[in-house]
């Protein structure tokens, strides 16, 4: 299938997923909790993760095509036909605890295909409050989609070196199962960052649209979920930057997309809009470690 096909289906879910969820939102409803996620201790399964699942089961079948979408509860792979023609990762409502508690904020929805070697072939990240999409293939490039107009922007990411008064580091600081062991390792790399420069203290499948128009530098997670970096991380790669798992031993290893295994965990992951930046942060940890 030719991925301007896939990147038809993508723009189908952002809008109409978008449109469901903040229907579902103005009528007070979706947060209903629906049981506990797996090997995920943060996270609950609520009413409105079920709709972005829901909508691409029915564009598949809709378009005809045979795919296994992987998504984050026990129950949410969809499969339609065999054997399927590719793979896709979705996190249909990112930050939902947020939604949950009532902020209305950082609402998001990510979905990428891959093909059956796993190599990433489309995806997109949709900011639901804002209405705007970012899209990325290879036939395409990269783009964001007005949900509302239907508008396209090409995405020019600047890569160059961030100036590190300006730099942007990230890491989802909101839950004490990631954030204490972040804090742990990388407190002196906070402590000599300026204070003009940003700590960002939110993660996830969407921080990956970030990393890809600039406004992110670096995103470094202990124990990130696979079903967190999946439906994202397709498009900062495609923009330039290098994402990757890092060993106890400080050794880089470029991430791959793994059917099947969004349940498992990365013992380090770090993300980055330049090399030099990368390895400033892999080179920092190496050290953090050696004194240990």
């Amino acid at each position: 299938m030719k991925n301007q096909k896939l990147v038809e289906i993508l723009a189908e879910y952002l809008t109409e997923t978008t449109r469901a969820i903040l229907e579902k939102n103005r009528k007070g409803a979706g947060k209903e909790i629906l049981g506990e996620v797996i090997n995920r201790p943060d996270d609950l399964e609520i009413g409105i993760d079920r709709i972005g699942e829901q909508i691409i089961e029915q564009l598949l079948k809709k378009h005809s095509v045979r795919a296994t979408i992987f998504s984050e509860p026990a129950n949410g792979n969809i499969a339609i036909g065999e054997p399927p023609d590719f793979y896709g990762s979705l996190d249909p409502f990112d930050n939902s605890i947020l939604f949950l508690k009532g902020f209305r904020h950082t609402w998001y929805t990510a979905l990428s295909f891959f093909d059956m070697q796993g190599a990433f072939l489309a995806g997109c990240i949709g900011d639901i409050l804002n209405k705007s999409a970012w899209i990325s293939s290879k036939e395409t490039g990269a783009f964001l989609f007005d949900l509302e107009s239907g508008n396209k922007t090409a995405l020019v990411s600047p890569l160059q070196n961030t100036p590190p008064k300006t730099m942007v580091f990230a890491s989802y600081l909101m839950s004490s199962h990631y954030s204490i062991k972040f804090l742990h390792a990388f407190w002196n790399f906070i402590k000599a960052m300026d204070p003009k420069a940003l700590l960002y203290p939110f993660g996830g499948a969407h921080i990956y649209g970030f990393l890809a128009d600039g406004r992110v530098d670096a995103y470094v997670m202990f124990d990130e979920p696979r079903s967190e970096i999946d439906p994202g991380f397709g498009i900062a790669k495609r923009a330039g930057c290098f994402i990757g798992e890092v060993d106890l031993q400080g050794n880089w290893r470029d991430y791959e997309f793994i059917p099947g295994k969004q349940h498992g965990t990365v013992g380090l992951l770090v993300a980055a809009r330049t090399k030099e930046l990368r390895d400033e942060i892999v080179n920092y940890y190496k050290q953090t470690i050696q004194k240990q």
